[in-house]
């Protein structure tokens, strides 16, 4: 009887031994999943390809004065800025948290805080009123920032000598008490044009087979 005591215990030992084996195993396994689960991630934007074509494109663009003119060959041209702005994938967006980093063509910014707003605005780092910044979606389907004005933050990317085509025709909406006011090639050669504040904040221009056949201003509060 005691030999058979004896047995037990040593079993019930050997038992209790590896269990607690498989619980020392077990625990190294749940740490390395939640360091996985709050491990910082880097949302980068979304490969921009603006200037790989600019023979049939609608750019956001900013025009000085001078900008358009008539070359050597008798061929109207136009000298602009061009500009982008950061987009995001929504998912990335959606899934941003905490401790994240952003990558923008600024540089890098870590997430201290983030607010989300039912209109799918996002107030990141308290936003741009207290020195973080804003993001916004709209049918375009991807994340940018915002400023006050809910304008695209804009950056230039570029820039470009386009030949204007002789059906050009643009539409200058940037004064409300003047309405919209129709521009020609000669519009600006002519010095009807006496107001060069085209931005990428208002300005656009079509281009269709490498020339430019519209350009829009349109008024900005």
């Amino acid at each position: 009887m005691k030999k058979l005591f004896v047995l037990l215990a040593a079993v019930c030992l050997l038992v209790t031994g590896c269990g607690k084996k498989e619980a020392a195993k077990s625990e190294p396994a749940q740490e390395s999943q939640q360091t996985q689960e709050t491990q910082a991630v880097t949302v980068t934007p979304l490969p921009d390809t603006t200037m790989e074509n600019l023979t049939d494109a609608i750019l956001s663009v900013s025009l000085e004065e001078g900008g358009a003119y008539v070359d050597d060959t008798g061929k109207m041209q136009m000298d602009v800025k061009i500009y982008t702005y950061d987009k995001y994938d929504m998912v990335d967006i959606a899934a941003l948290k905490e401790g994240d980093i952003i990558v923008t063509h600024a540089g890098e910014v870590e997430v201290t805080s983030l607010n989300r707003t039912e209109s799918g605005l996002i107030f990141v780092n308290g936003g741009q009123e207290e020195g973080g910044f804003d993001l916004f979606t709209d049918d375009s389907g991807v994340y940018y920032e915002v400023g006050f004005n809910d304008a695209k933050n804009w950056y230039e990317v570029g820039e470009a000598t386009i030949r204007v085509s002789v059906d050009f025709e643009g539409v200058d909406s940037a004064d409300p008490e003047q309405g919209d006011v129709v521009l020609y090639p000669g519009s600006f050669l002519v010095n009807e044009v006496t107001d060069y504040n085209f931005t990428p904040y208002n300005t656009t221009i079509r281009v269709e087979g490498g020339e430019i056949m519209e350009l829009n201003r349109v008024f900005m509060p």
